[in-house]
């Protein structure tokens, strides 16, 4: 089965009582907001705070920005929304309520947003209403998502499920691949999916992409764990393309060398992520990423750049 998942609504007291917007029905406004709230600072919350204010609306987000990313990245990232106008309440929503034509936000701390329009961005339910899945002997977790081992099976060995129905990364990809896992373990093939080097891109400008561990996930990994951090005033693409916010940041095994995660807040940052799943997949160290041939002049030579840090050599690039 996979039958998808659904924008999560929280249950914030007082949300029942306000028209608010979801990911989905704020895509069909055909008039803007003069302004917005924006509960929720994860993809799809960033993504679109990030459009509507460029569309001109005021907006205010309420929560951690990308609270699962390098907490270099996350600032920076937050430093641009507020360059560009954008009210960043890092704060957890516990109260909604309407006052005339504005809806006003309260948080634990007793801060306040208001805004013509609300918009929930909490993350992703699985869609699994009038399945019976109980009944089918297929069990879900604690969020509702639908159990798979590593083959994609359910509790039920004669039921494969596949995509945001289960507790899987949410990207399309994913879906598309654990699907194909899933149909050919039907027939009877003995397959899994390998998460290794998993890539992610956040598409706000500039981007925030990632590939396999960020620190944290290393250490609790049992992993030693060293990092590299080049700002992107050190990378000479972005100084030609006058666009120096962000940073590059690569995780490593510090007994051995072997690159875990590479990560990155830049423009083309998504661009970047395919090198470093290869390298990530390939068992790299930092070593041959930094003896690998990069090209001049492109964004992704910052890689490149960023291994060379753990060898304390300055960034210097081939011709810069």
């Amino acid at each position: 089965m996979a039958t998808g998942a659904e924008p999560h609504v929280p249950a914030i007291p007082g949300l029942e009582h306000v028209d608010y917007l979801t990911s989905t029905t704020a895509m069909a406004l055909t008039t803007l907001p003069v302004s917005l709230v924006v509960i929720g600072g994860a993809f799809v919350g960033l993504e679109q705070a990030q459009l509507f204010s460029r569309l001109g609306v005021q907006v205010t987000v309420v929560g951690r920005l990308a609270p699962h990313a390098e907490p270099e990245s996350s600032s920076a990232l937050r430093g641009v929304f507020e360059a560009e106008g954008i009210t960043v309440i890092d704060d957890r929503a516990v109260a909604v309520t309407q006052d005339h034509a504005r809806v006003r936000v309260r948080t634990r701390t007793a801060r306040e947003a208001a805004g013509e329009r609300v918009l929930i961005a909490t993350g992703r339910t699985p869609r699994v209403d009038g399945l019976n899945l109980a009944s089918a002997g297929v069990e879900t977790n604690d969020h509702g998502f639908i159990r798979v081992d590593a083959y994609q099976r359910t509790t039920n060995p004669a039921v494969f499920a596949a995509g945001d129905v289960t507790d899987a990364p949410q990207y399309v990809y994913v879906a598309a691949m654990a699907g194909r896992v899933a149909a050919r373990n039907a027939l009877g093939h003995h397959e899994h999916v390998d998460y290794t080097g998993l890539p992610s891109v956040l598409f706000t400008s500039p981007q925030l992409a990632s590939a396999g561990m960020t620190e944290s996930d290393a250490i609790a990994a049992g992993y030693r764990c060293a990092c590299r951090y080049l700002p992107m005033s050190d990378v000479p693409r972005a100084i030609t393309n006058h666009d120096t916010r962000g940073g590059i940041k690569i995780v490593a095994d510090a007994d051995t060398g072997t690159v875990l995660g590479i990560h990155a807040l830049a423009d083309t940052a998504g661009e970047m992520m395919l090198a470093a799943t290869y390298a990530i997949k390939s068992g790299f160290t930092v070593t041959q990423l930094a003896d690998t041939w990069a090209p001049y002049l492109t964004m992704a030579e910052g890689i490149r750049l960023t291994a060379n840090l753990f060898r304390n050599e300055l960034p210097t690039s081939c011709c810069a």
